[in-house]
């Protein structure tokens, strides 16, 4: 039984990996107590899974060499991979800072900067949008003066949006 570990040794493993995931918890809690959080309503639950499931990928790393065929290991070193992508979707998606969900819709969809309407009529606005993928909104409280131009934009100028998204205005006399 060459390269694999013995029962005892495997037990000891889990011991160690089951401190070190109560260990990691309590950095946690201890480093987000004293130092300042970056999400001051996020909890360490968040974190403290996180880092679990870090150590519990490196349990199930070990345990792979506790079995003599190679076969099954090369299997769950497969498995480890995927587990490996799954943490890490886990802790971005339940991120809830919302730069973190645009960094990632940035990443998926595409952005793209909100052009500057303000000023331009309905016919040059829909026009500008016209060179995007972005929608125009027309504000219902707008007033249906003819000679009306953009006066407010919402999201403004320069911010980048999801492909598709809407710009919404608000039209007011010249």
């Amino acid at each position: 039984m060459t390269g694999t570990l013995s029962w005892n040794q495997t037990l000891l493993l889990v011991l160690i990996v089951a401190v070190a995931v109560l260990v990691a918890g309590l950095i946690v809690i201890l480093a987000r107590s004293k130092g300042k959080q970056a999400d001051p309503g996020g909890s360490v639950v968040r974190s403290w899974i996180a880092v679990s499931l870090v150590l519990g990928l490196v349990l199930f790393t070990a345990f792979t060499f506790a079995i003599n065929d190679s076969n099954l290991r090369s299997t769950l070193v497969g498995g480890l991979t995927a587990s490996v992508g799954s943490a890490i979707a886990y802790y971005f998606s339940t991120k809830s800072s919302d730069q973190a969900r645009q960094d990632l819709l940035s990443a998926t969809v595409g952005t793209e900067p909100v052009p500057a309407l303000a000023g331009l009529t309905e016919a040059d606005a829909l026009m500008a949008l016209g060179k995007t993928t972005l929608r125009l909104q027309i504000d219902p409280a707008t007033p249906s003066a003819a000679p009306a131009v953009v006066r407010e934009q919402t999201p403004p100028a320069g911010t980048p949006i999801p492909n598709g998204g809407t710009v919404r205005v608000r039209f007011g006399a010249p």
